[in-house]
């Protein structure tokens, strides 16, 4: 049972006059929103927030599973008298919000929680730095359906600075962010404190790379050329960047490679990409995992259940893509396909790619899923259509990133573009059963011969056309549409 407790808070603190300015009247039919504004005390150990919530919220709040013990002070404003909220269970109840709407504030232990759980997508700190989700600090009511937007502005203390993956605020109000309040509890990537910024822009879309602290050898400009580079080659594909602003955190960490990297949308897009401090200039001229997670952009979230095809397609676009743009030659691609398609395979037990959440089945199997559709759809349309036009349509419908999708929204969508079922019907065959694929007498068919790391073509394959046009150049206005490395500006000098 989740109880209200109602004694009078200290006066000391009154009502803040500011939040109405985040209560930004409707538009047309729009829901009023859950509007918040937070004030981080230097070194953001600290993080004050002030919520306004409207009639018909409900009445049980909470942040993130685990982040509960570091919401402390909670308030609920009753005729111009803030009275405490008593905490139950994980949950604290706050009946007027469902009534006639509420002001509420609190504080939350941002250090403690980062110190206490460690994982970057709840709290974690990285040097003079926390990163945590707004999933994890802003009191939100529990259950709430979607289509009403959740909406924050951010002041950081003096030289510090906040980033975030969210989406800023449609009408353009500063340090603003707004999203569904559906996509709250899977909010993306976002950070507190030293952290400094350099902005990537170009026709529209914009990339903020994050810094954050720590030492690395290459230089920025070798970071920003990585990240422009992967953008370049993920535009390149989809003939337009994916999302129209993309957060890229850079973690300076141990080693001499890029670590796992991760991709959070929901209501934006987010990339935390963990850097080894003696990674050189060589090794981001060849690396593969920037474009991989930024392939990731360009698709919705699907459930759980069909998470193979959201890595499939990251995993079989990224190295097709950078061939294109000349970046890998087509021997390289069908050399690591050759090795990686097998463990894509089903094994006993398998139960289809919908009930199978291995890593093999996940990634490969997911990626062995786009390579036969590919084949199929240029198969039917003598390579006048491909799993390019399919993706790019699905982009063109809203789906990227940001939004999630069931799984079916998202194959009709592409079917639609190739003017045929293709993509149901080949989920159909391998997404409940384990039909398994004969990848010899496909690459036979397709003209790979691989022998170590030797590759050779035979272009009297039946399939020769096939697997020429998927590695072949970008044409020009693909490659003119990407996006340039353009530097704009430095946010934050702070080290």
């Amino acid at each position: 049972m989740l109880l209200t407790a109602c004694s009078p808070a200290p006066p000391s603190a009154p009502p803040s006059s500011s939040i109405g300015s985040l209560n930004a009247r409707p538009r047309g039919g729009e829901a009023a929103p859950w509007s918040y504004e937070i004030t981080a005390s230097p070194d953001a150990s600290e993080i004050n927030v002030r919520a306004s919530l409207p009639p018909g919220s409900p009445a049980e709040l909470s942040v993130d599973t685990g982040a509960e013990p570091f919401v402390k002070d909670v308030e609920i404003e009753q005729d111009g008298v803030f009275y405490a909220v008593a905490e139950e269970g994980g949950s604290w109840l706050a009946p007027s919000c469902q009534a006639e709407g509420c002001r509420l504030r609190y504080r939350f232990l941002l250090a403690d929680a980062a110190d206490s759980i460690g994982d970057f997508g709840v709290a974690a700190s990285h040097g003079a730095a926390i990163l945590a989700p707004p999933s994890t600090w802003l009191l939100r009511p529990l259950r709430a359906r979607g289509g009403r937007p959740y909406r924050f502005r951010v002041d950081p203390a003096a030289g510090e600075s906040f980033v975030t993956g969210v989406f800023p605020a449609p009408d353009g109000s500063p340090h603003t962010y707004q999203a569904d309040v559906s996509d709250l509890p899977a909010a993306p990537y976002s950070a507190f404190g030293a952290v400094r910024s350099v902005v990537l822009r170009e026709r529209g879309s914009s990339i903020v790379v994050a810094f954050l602290p720590g030492e690395l050898e290459a230089a920025d400009d070798v970071i920003l050329a990585w990240v422009a580079s992967a953008a370049r080659v993920t535009a390149s594909y989809y003939g337009r960047f994916p999302v129209s602003r993309a957060l890229v955190m850079i973690l300076p960490s141990e080693g001499d490679r890029v670590g796992y990297a991760r991709t959070l949308g929901n209501g934006g897009a987010s990339i935390v990409a963990p850097v080894g401090r003696y990674a050189g200039q060589e090794f981001f001229a060849r690396d593969w995992v920037m474009t991989h997670e930024m392939v990731h952009l360009g698709f919705p979230n699907v459930p759980r259940r069909n998470a193979w095809i959201e890595e499939g397609i990251a995993t079989y676009v990224e190295p097709i893509a950078r061939a294109r743009m000349g970046d890998i030659s087509p021997e390289k691609v069908w050399r690591d396909l050759a090795r990686g398609l097998p463990n894509g395979l089903p094994e006993p037990g398998d139960r289809g790619l919908d009930n199978t959440p291995t890593w093999g089945r996940k990634y490969w199997g997911g990626a062995l899923f786009c390579l036969l559709a590919d084949i199929e759809i240029r198969k039917r349309t003598n390579n006048s259509r491909s799993l390019d036009d399919a993706l790019r349509a699905i982009l063109a419908a809203g789906g990227n990133v940001a939004v999630r999708w069931p799984l079916e929204r998202a194959l009709d969508e592409g079917d639609r573009a190739l003017g045929a079922p293709i993509l149901r019907e080949l989920h159909a065959r391998h997404g409940s059963s384990p039909e398994t694929t004969d990848l010899d007498d496909l690459f036979k068919r397709l003209g790979v011969r691989v022998r170590g790391r030797a590759v050779t073509f035979d272009d009297a394959a039946p399939l020769a056309f096939v697997r020429r046009a998927l590695t072949e150049p970008a044409r020009e206005d693909d490659k003119t549409a990407s996006i340039q490395s353009n530097l704009f500006k430095i946010q934050s000098n702070k080290q």
